[in-house]
């Protein structure tokens, strides 16, 4: 059978996470495993206790765990001698708002969403901080070119912004199926690239918002004016 006659199964869709397997995501060392697991594609249990400075029994463990609770499995292949685990094709969805609301939910959530969004910080800063301080190393100079910075402000109703947002999830997500399973193994001359988005309401009245310059962030290279 050729491959149009057998295309390749789509991509399931991002997994709701819920109570349970929230708290089983507030684990300081499985936060730590993911963010591995998301930067550097699939690795075994020793490769990720070397990583971290844990023993291959305790991030064995917390693999387990999170593939209990659906956020990782192990990755296919014939011939392996060693597991490979990798994320959950689809990703995840934390409803944060919702979770931070809940008395049962509260505490791990706050404990997730920190640790997320302090990640999200930490590893542009090292970016940023690293582009700075060795502008000549010819691999940060291949990337200053191709990385981005840009802030858009458009004016959209509730229901216009969840649609915006679905379509745009949508696109990153047809717009990264070429390079799905690619790992540094198979694709040495790439680097593991995150994209941040966020969207969300500015609710401060004029009188309130502080006074930001009309001029576009260092890197804008042609973001959408203000409407």
């Amino acid at each position: 059978m050729s491959e149009e006659e057998n295309p390749a199964a789509p991509e399931p869709g991002p997994m709701e996470v819920g109570a349970d397997a929230l708290r089983g995501l507030a684990h300081p060392l499985r936060a730590r495993i993911l963010d591995e697991l998301s930067v550097h594609g699939p690795a075994t249990a020793t490769i990720l206790g070397n990583r971290l400075g844990e023993s291959s029994g305790s991030t064995s463990y917390h693999l387990r765990q999170l593939a209990r609770y659906g956020f990782v499995e192990v990755e296919p292949g014939p011939g392996q001698r060693d597991r490979w685990w990798r994320l959950r094709p689809g990703g995840w969805r934390v409803r944060g708002t919702e979770l931070l609301r809940g008395p049962a939910t509260r505490e791990a959530a706050e404990i997730v969403l920190d640790r997320y969004y302090g990640g999200r910080r930490e590893r542009l800063r090292q970016w940023h901080a690293l582009s700075g301080e060795r502008p000549d190393d010819p691999e940060v100079r291949r990337w200053i070119q191709a990385a981005q910075d840009s802030v858009a402000h458009v004016r959209m109703s509730p229901e216009e912004a969840e649609e915006f947002a679905r379509d745009l999830q949508a696109f990153v997500r047809e717009r990264s199926l070429p390079f799905q399973g690619r790992t540094a193994r198979s694709h040495p001359d790439t680097e593991s690239v995150e994209l941040q988005t966020d969207l969300f309401p500015n609710l401060l009245g004029p009188e309130e918002a502080p006074v930001v310059p009309d001029t576009p962030a260092d890197g804008d290279d042609g973001a959408p004016a203000d409407q």
